[in-house]
C-alpha cells in the first residue's frame, strides 16, 4: 500500500467538488460572516464606549476602521504564513487571536487599549481566518466552485442580520464588558471552522517519492500576468 502524501498546495489533487468540501464550505460560510459582519456588528456598542470614556463618535469609528484594515492590509501576511504552516493551523492560531483581542479588551481602561485590543488583535485574527478560507474552499471546489463561492459569501448577510441584534441583547443585559466577552467566547468557533480545513491528501504511486511542494514564501509569477496588472493599476 502506497503512503499518504499531504497536499500543501494548490496543485496536485483533484478538487473533491463535494464529500468533505461540504464541511469546508460550513466552515467557510461561518468564517466569512464572521468576518464581513464583525466589523459592522460592533459599532452597536459605541454608544457605551462613548459614555464610558468620554469620547467623540469619530473615535469610536476608529474601531470599526482598524479592524478592516487589519483585514484587508494583512494579506500578504497571511500568504507568507499559509505557504509556510499551511492554511489550518494559520486559522487554529488566527481564531485565538480573534477570541483573545475581544476577551481583553472588556477590561480595557481607555479607547487606546480598545483600539489595540478590538481593533488590532482580533481583526488580525479574522484576517487569518478569512483568507486562508477561501483558499481551501478553492482547493475543494473544481466545477461547483461558483455555487461554493456564492453560498460562503452568504454568509455575510446572515452573520450581519444575527451579529447586530444578538450584540444590541448583549449591551442591554450584560453592558459592553460583558458583551465583548461574550462575542470573544463566540469567535473560539472559529477554531472550530479551522478543524473542518482538512488539507487534501492524494495517494503516492508505487516507487515514486514524495512530490515536492513550494514553499516559496512570497510567489510574485501573478505580476506576469498582463490582465492582473492590468486590473491592479485600473483598481
Amino acid at each position: 500500500m502506497g503512503g499518504a502524501v499531504v497536499d500543501e498546495g494548490p496543485t496536485g489533487v483533484k478538487a473533491p467538488d463535494g464529500g468533505w468540501g461540504w464541511a469546508v464550505l460550513f466552515g467557510c460560510f461561518v468564517i466569512t460572516g464572521f468576518s464581513y459582519a464583525f466589523p459592522k456588528a460592533v459599532s452597536v456598542f459605541f454608544k457605551e464606549l462613548i459614555q464610558e470614556f468620554g469620547i467623540g463618535y469619530s473615535d469610536t469609528a476608529w474601531i470599526s476602521s482598524i479592524l478592516l484594515a487589519m483585514l484587508y492590509g494583512t494579506g500578504p501576511l497571511c500568504s507568507v504564513c499559509v505557504n509556510r504552516f499551511g492554511c489550518r493551523p494559520v486559522m487554529l492560531v488566527g481564531g485565538l487571536f480573534a477570541s483573545l483581542g475581544m476577551v481583553a479588551a472588556s477590561f480595557c481602561r481607555s479607547i487606546i487599549q480598545v483600539y489595540l485590543t478590538t481593533g488590532v488583535i482580533t481583526g488580525l485574527g479574522l484576517a487569518l481566518n478569512f483568507q486562508p478560507s477561501l483558499i481551501m474552499l478553492n482547493r475543494y471546489f473544481s466545477k461547483r466552485r461558483p455555487m461554493a463561492n456564492g453560498l460562503a459569501a452568504a454568509g455575510s448577510p446572515v452573520f450581519l442580520c444575527a451579529l447586530s441584534p444578538l450584540g444590541q441583547l448583549l449591551q442591554d443585559r450584560y453592558g459592553w464588558r460583558g458583551g465583548f466577552l461574550i462575542l470573544g467566547g463566540l469567535l473560539l468557533n472559529c477554531c472550530v471552522c479551522a478543524a473542518l480545513m482538512r488539507p487534501l491528501v492524494a495517494m503516492a504511486q508505487p516507487g515514486s517519492g514524495p512530490p515536492r511542494s513550494s514553499r516559496r514564501l512570497l510567489d510574485l509569477s501573478v505580476f506576469r500576468d498582463r490582465g492582473f496588472v492590468l486590473y491592479a493599476v485600473a483598481a
